[in-house]
């Protein structure tokens, strides 16, 4: 980590222009930095990388505190008119904000960093049933002319699931056959015969399955 004057408790209009100026200068390129790196989607380090700068950024309070002091002194400093100085101020502000809101959030971005991924993985799947359903089965009351697959999936042991719209589900363990769990006291007249799901679950698109991330070493 970058060091950093404290301005916890210091007057800043008693600091120098060139001093305020090169220090919110250097404040903007850390917090953009540590932003990015700390972003899930934008970031240049290893997971190992990642959780260590998380881990330090539960140490960044006094600093962010710090420039918190300095931003709002400034406006009352003879240079606070400078047009660097405020562009700089500004800037500062935004990053300062986002900052503190992920200094809050690294125990639990450092938390899910550190899961393994087919845990996260499985731990999303009931959303991400719920979400199917909802796309892809047709109205209640409605019945088609064979069993609708709206979710299916493969974990890491190779098990193998066909969720139905008629709350049907079938299983297929790693070179066995595949078993149909009908849901409790179904209406007779909904159920399909087993020779139309299993023809529905051979015609699933193999692309359309869903499976765990490989895993991945935090190396």
């Amino acid at each position: 980590m970058e060091t950093f004057r404290d301005w916890r408790s210091v007057y800043a209009c008693d600091a120098s222009e060139q001093l305020v100026e090169s220090e919110l200068a250097r404040f903007n390129y850390f917090a953009d930095g540590f932003l990015q790196d700390t972003s899930e989607e934008k970031t240049r380090l290893s997971k190992k990388q990642q959780a260590e700068l998380l881990e330090k950024a539960l140490h960044l309070q006094p600093l962010l505190d710090g420039f918190g002091n300095l931003i709002f002194q400034i406006p009352s400093c003879p240079f606070s008119r400078n047009p660097q100085i405020i562009s700089l101020t500004r800037r500062a502000s935004g990053l300062l904000s986002l900052s503190r809101q992920r200094v809050q959030q690294a125990p639990t971005l450092l938390s899910a960093l550190m899961k393994d991924p087919v845990t996260v993985w499985k731990e999303a799947q009931p959303a991400a049933i719920a979400k199917a359903r909802q796309e892809w089965c047709p109205p209640a009351g409605q019945r088609s002319p064979s069993p609708d697959i709206f979710y299916a999936s493969e974990d890491e042991t190779l098990r193998r699931e066909w969720l139905f719209c008629d709350d049907t589900k079938m299983v297929a363990l790693h070179g066995e056959e595949a078993s149909l769990i009908h849901p409790k006291n179904p209406q007779p007249r909904q159920r399909y015969s087993k020779k139309l799901y299993l023809e529905a679950a051979e015609n699933y698109p193999d692309s359309q399955i869903q499976r765990p991330p490989q895993q991945v070493n935090v190396e």
